[in-house]
């Protein structure tokens, strides 16, 4: 009687034990954690599945327009399955044509915009007079709508009323005819991306810039080295990670050029001037081949992917080297 009274008191401790610990203050930090965080997902999902309808929905219905034939005589009807949207495409010269000006304009467009940002943020690093000022001014153009830039250029490259020429005609030169010739309208866009985005480049620089330790510039220069050699050797690669990502920004906003080029040149002289995005628009919105549009836009989506994985591989590489 006693063992077994004595094993009866052993085990309701025991139990009494256990009780005790799903009862411990850690039991109870943990519902709490877990409750908040089903309310977390509460608040968070009903914005994730906004977002993914907005992301997902129009993605899988240009898929599904590009490997159909859409008729649009008599409203949005879908066809059979046809592979002669990518096949056109393929044997397209406009849009091989299309696809190499975007290709230059970004790979001139951002190397410009970043020597000319790098330059600008190096001669405002330092607490100069109105620096402050300098700064904000230089920060306008990136905060004005396509509309307006477009339309901006577009009377400063006029030839009879530009204020362009005109400053040409009183020193004496012609006018080029900036947005006459293939060549020099591209340079005359390029001009317009690099005043509108160099800003950008400008800032992120910077803040780069003031981010570094005024210590390793000033041993630097200690040890003798010239201001090229400063620059050079110590602000640029320690400026690396920031580089890559402004130039990646950049570069990705540049893949998908449209409005600026459509008030400014239209596309033209010709196709001169005419990017994949404004190729696509001209085909799906204009000729009103939706298919056929649908295939460009996912084309540049697959070239701006290929270059981006290609862009980021070989950045960490370099930035793994600059570590080292």
């Amino acid at each position: 009687m006693t063992a077994g009274a004595g094993a009866g008191v052993q085990g309701s401790r025991s139990r009494r034990r256990v009780g005790d610990g799903a009862d411990s203050p850690d039991g109870g930090r943990q519902r709490a954690a877990k409750r908040e965080r089903t309310a977390g997902w509460g608040f968070v999902l009903p914005a994730v599945m906004v977002l993914l309808l907005l992301n997902t929905f129009p993605l899988v219905y240009s898929l599904l327009l590009s490997f159909t034939r859409v008729d649009t005589s008599t409203g949005l009807q879908i066809g059979e399955f046809t592979l002669g949207n990518w096949t056109s495409l393929m044997h397209d010269g406009q849009f091989w044509g299309s696809v190499s000006f975007t290709v230059v304009f970004t790979v001139i467009a951002v190397v410009v915009e970043y020597g000319v940002g790098l330059c600008l943020a190096l001669l405002l690093r330092e607490s100069l007079a109105g620096a402050g000022f300098f700064r904000v001014l230089f920060a306008i153009p990136m905060m004005l709508a396509p509309v307006a830039i477009g339309f901006m250029w577009r009377m400063l490259y006029d030839q009879s009323n530009g204020p362009i020429d005109a400053v040409l005609r009183g020193l004496g030169l012609g006018s080029p005819g900036w947005l006459s010739g293939s060549h020099l309208a591209v340079v005359s866009v390029v001009i317009m991306d690099v005043w509108e985005w160099t800003p950008l480049m400008f800032l992120l620089l910077l803040a780069g810039l003031q981010a570094i330790p005024t210590e390793v510039i000033d041993a630097a220069r200690v040890d003798g080295a010239s201001a090229l050699q400063v620059v050079v050797r110590i602000i640029v690669p320690m400026l690396a990670p920031v580089s890559v990502t402004a130039i990646f920004l950049r570069m990705i906003d540049s893949f998908q050029v449209f409005g600026q080029l459509f008030l400014l040149t239209g596309g033209g002289p010709g196709t001169a001037t005419t990017s994949t995005t404004l190729f696509g628009f001209f085909q799906g919105f204009q000729s009103f081949d939706l298919g056929y549009g649908a295939a460009i836009a996912l084309s540049l989506l697959v070239l701006v992917i290929v270059v981006s994985t290609l862009f980021l591989s070989l950045s960490r590489r370099m930035l793994q080297r600059v570590e080292t």
